[in-house]
């Protein structure tokens, strides 16, 4: 039988990833895992608060994790330079979390931001313990990384047409 300061504990320890749960659930980016996958993905994040002005990763940094955003905004520097401003349920970190390399661009918290940070090991022990959702969380990772990789050679193509 489990002692009553554990089983508070636990209890404590599931209502935090519930809370988790929710709020991932409100944002788009969740929308095409059902609420159990939800509750099962918050088991294996880690959330952050970024306040105005921080610093969310560097260029050349090699952490390994996805970040979710479930609240606020970063702009993302390539080179001390703008590229872009990514807000409520947008990721970034794709491709560090699959490949490992170093960050190729900095995010800046614009105002106050949360942030879910999946790492790489994390990912892993998900797969490993859902075989299923880790593949749908790899499947949808993918077709981001697709999207950018066609926004990024539209762009390409106009600039391109520039000259």
């Amino acid at each position: 039988m489990k002692s009553n300061n554990r089983q508070k504990a636990e209890d404590s320890h599931l209502k935090k990833y519930a809370k988790y749960a929710h709020v991932l659930q409100k944002t788009k980016w969740a929308r095409e895992f059902s609420w159990e996958h939800i509750q099962k993905i918050c088991f294996y994040i880690e959330p952050v608060i970024a306040k105005p002005g921080a610093i969310v990763f560097k260029e050349g940094d090699t952490d390994k994790s996805l970040g979710i955003i479930v609240k606020g905004a970063i702009d993302i520097l390539k080179e001390n330079t703008r590229v872009s401003t990514l807000t409520s349920s947008q990721t970034f970190g794709e491709m560090a979390l699959i490949d490992g390399e170093p960050r190729s661009a900095s995010g800046i918290a614009v105002k106050e931001t949360v942030i879910f940070f999946m790492t790489q090991e994390n990912l892993i022990l998900l797969t490993r313990d859902d075989p299923e959702l880790g593949v749908q969380l790899m499947w949808k990772i993918s077709k981001l990384i697709s999207q950018r990789l066609r926004q990024t050679t539209g762009m390409l193509v106009d600039y391109m047409g520039e000259y």
